[in-house]
């Protein structure tokens, strides 16, 4: 009878000890500075999603920054295809390995992404962008402001306090509805020109708008 509640014992033992295993094996979230040290390990990182394409083979490849410094990324390697946009914040969960001097995250399968968050569910005042550009770079924003000058495809959104201006592009196929003076939601790319040394709001993609907001 004593031998029966050993081998229980131990079994429970067993079942701890295997847990306990689990958790100290699970991945650990890293800064993506830090990935050259994790070389040959799975990781979790996270970051804005600054570009996305799919490969001819069926994989994604997503370009992922840092939010916090913009001089950090990393290509995720992804087999499959998640839907993403340019200044989604995503989660990733996949092995770091080096390929052509540069970094990358493989992640072995799509549900190892998780969205945290949509680009259109922040706001983002046109100061923040201003002081900080190189921070929404080559990300889609969601921008408030007042419309003060219209053109055929564009049109000057201005901060409510009149101190920042940026030209906003759009194509006739975006939504829009506006006049000179509206206070308006942006849904568009912030971008930089180089032939015209500025930055720019471009609203050129599906999921791209420009709404009357409430003032």
């Amino acid at each position: 009878m004593k031998f029966k509640y050993l081998v229980i014992l131990i079994a429970v033992g067993s079942l701890f000890a295997l847990y306990f295993l689990s958790l100290i094996s699970q991945p650990t979230l890293v800064p993506l500075s830090s990935l050259p040290t994790y070389n040959g390990e799975q990781v979790i990182v996270r970051g804005v999603v600054t570009d996305y394409q799919t490969t001819t083979y069926g994989s994604q490849l997503i370009t992922i920054r840092d939010a916090q410094d913009s001089t950090n990324s990393v290509i995720l390697y992804i087999e499959g295809e998640i839907p993403v946009e340019y200044g989604d914040t995503i989660q990733a969960t996949g092995d770091v390995q080096q390929y052509k001097n540069q970094w990358e995250v493989v992640v072995n399968n799509p549900q190892f992404i998780v969205i945290l968050q949509k680009w259109h569910h922040v706001s983002f005042p046109l100061w923040q962008l201003a002081l900080h550009p190189e921070n929404y770079l080559d990300i889609t924003v969601n921008v408030t402001g007042i419309v003060t000058q219209t053109y055929d495809s564009s049109f000057t959104l201005t901060s409510t306090d009149g101190k920042y201006s940026i030209e906003t592009v759009y194509q006739s196929s975006c939504p829009h509805e506006f006049s000179k003076g509206d206070t308006v939601a942006v849904g568009a790319r912030f971008l930089y020109d180089a032939t015209t040394c500025r930055f720019l709001l471009k609203a050129t993609e599906a999921t791209h708008g420009i709404w009357k907001s409430g003032g």
